[in-house]
């Protein structure tokens, strides 16, 4: 039976819940380059409790939550934690224009963590971890076409047939890799510090192609086809390898912990990129009822873009409630991300280099170069475990994900340079059981994520064509609306294991 202050606790716990539940509610989509902060968890366990884990019980991830947990491992080992996959299911209706969405559905296999944990005899209170893992894991692909028959072309008498293609692919990945030491100064307070290289790797293409030609029925003689297009493609693959620097403190008695860790601005070593950008159209009339036309090329590529995959500085803070029992823990964490203003992401040069062109109509560096900035940004998540029976556990959690980008609204198309998907915030609702024994633990379970956008811009309306309507829109594209409605779901399963590969001597 719980105690009165067991239930007092519980009832605190639940006052945070509906904290969280109104930030939710009351929270705004963002248009931007997908990216969020709390997206992943690294281990199994911590991945049930939702990142909770600040003020303790991240297990092997204690290097990365907070370094100053990393003592509450006790025995020298070797271990892997390993996640089984989810399934992403992406819709963004309207997106492509009228009932036409951007949809995707795609299973991703989850980030692995490896870690070797060792305790020296000579020094028992210094505890040292070394960690290999994926932090970020991001991909999406969508590949969508259109056609229809009209008289797109005024000044060409008769219809004509219309297709078009839309292509996207992007996929992020953050590769961490480093040492963390934890330090025990008395039974209750602890210190750590960790240190990272991360590199991080980010591809990215995206196509537009739209076409208005005649075909054999309507094709005046003698034989001679008609033909206007359109075309945008941009590309860039590029990485940047950062040094990462986390510093947390640890305090524990019977029944609360608290803990706090603050995760430095990323320093870069070094980084480059490629980029590609081009835009043309053909044959196209600016006045309807004009003979004359029009047709136009512009593009560019560089080598050797410098790339900045800046890291902000932010503040965690959790605390963690042990029940007497001891069966049951109660936990919560929030973290704030300190904005970063203005900069380059990707920082292209005044000359094309070796294998590169120009044929921009301005300076080749704002043809290709991207400028991004990211937003402050608050996040929080709560958690409980409790022990069934045994070494058999139960554990679920809710956590917030807010977007951290800041479209950067400067120029107009096809100047301006900004990733053409959308993004939104994501809340993550988990649960599962875990079992332990000597070697390790096992742990099943699932989360559900959701995110959701209203009355967004559409990223280009292929549905209802126009000839032309202005120079900052692709020719043989519809006009734009806001009435894209995005829905994002993602179920994951956890089937992962944490196993022990040192055998101890009293084992």
């Amino acid at each position: 039976m719980a105690t009165i202050r067991e239930y007092r606790s519980i009832r605190i716990l639940v006052t945070i819940g509906m904290f969280l539940f109104l930030l939710v509610i009351n929270s705004e989509p963002a248009f931007a380059q997908g990216s969020w902060y709390w997206n992943q968890s690294l281990n199994t366990e911590a991945s049930l409790l939702s990142g909770a884990v600040v003020a303790g019980e991240s297990g092997i991830a204690a290097i990365y939550y907070n370094p100053a947990t990393i003592p509450q491992m006790t025995k020298s080992n070797l271990s892997l934690s390993a996640n089984l996959f989810s399934l992403t299911i992406y819709n963004a209706r309207n997106a492509l224009g009228a009932d036409f969405p951007a949809n995707r559905a795609q299973f991703n296999v989850q980030p692995r963590i490896l870690t070797l944990t060792l305790n020296p005899q000579k020094k028992p209170d210094l505890t040292i971890e070394l960690a290999y893992f994926c932090k970020v894991n991001d991909y999406i692909q969508i590949n969508q076409g259109s056609w229809l028959t009209g008289d797109i072309i005024t000044s060409n008498p008769g219809n004509e047939n219309y297709s078009a293609e839309y292509y996207l692919r992007s996929r992020f990945q953050d590769y961490y890799g480093g040492i963390g030491l934890g330090y025990k100064l008395s039974n209750s307070f602890a210190i750590g510090f960790s240190g990272f290289i991360s590199y991080k790797d980010d591809q990215y293409y995206n196509m537009v192609n739209t076409y208005a030609f005649t075909g054999p029925e309507n094709v005046p003689v003698p034989p001679e086809q008609y033909l206007s297009e359109g075309m945008y493609h941009l590309k860039y693959n590029m990485f940047d390898v950062r040094f990462i620097t986390k510093m947390g403190i640890h305090w524990k008695n019977h029944s609360w912990s608290l803990g706090a860790n603050l995760n430095f601005p990323s320093l870069k070593l070094f980084g480059d990129g490629t980029v590609v950008k081009q835009y043309e159209y053909s044959n196209i009339h600016k006045e309807a009822t004009s003979q004359e036309t029009y047709s136009t090329y512009y593009g560019g590529r560089q080598k050797h873009c410098i790339s900045h995959f800046k890291d902000p500085f932010s503040v965690a803070v959790g605390t963690n409630y042990y029940t007497p029992s001891g069966n049951t823990i109660l936990l919560f964490t929030a973290e704030y991300f300190f904005s970063l203003s203005d900069f380059d992401y990707i920082e292209a040069s005044h000359e094309p280099g070796e294998n590169g062109y120009d044929f921009a109509p301005g300076e080749p560096e704002d043809w290709l170069s991207f400028t991004t900035r990211q937003k402050p940004i608050f996040n929080a998540g709560v958690a409980w475990r409790r022990h069934i029976s045994g070494e058999l556990m139960f554990s679920g959690g809710f956590r917030t994900d807010f977007n951290y980008n800041d479209p950067v609204g400067d120029g107009e198309f096809p100047e301006n340079n900004q990733r053409n998907f959308y993004n939104f915030d994501v809340y993550h609702v988990n649960s599962g059981l875990g079992y332990g024994f000597k070697r390790g633990s096992i742990i099943v379970g699932m989360q559900f994520s959701y995110g959701q956008a209203n009355d967004q811009h559409q990223v280009v309306n292929l549905t209802d064509p126009v000839e032309y309507i202005n120079d900052s829109q692709l020719p043989l594209t519809g006009p734009i609306s806001n009435n894209v409605q995005i829905r994002y779901y993602d179920i994951m399963v956890y089937f992962g294991f944490v196993f022990n590969f040192m055998k101890n001597e009293n084992e």
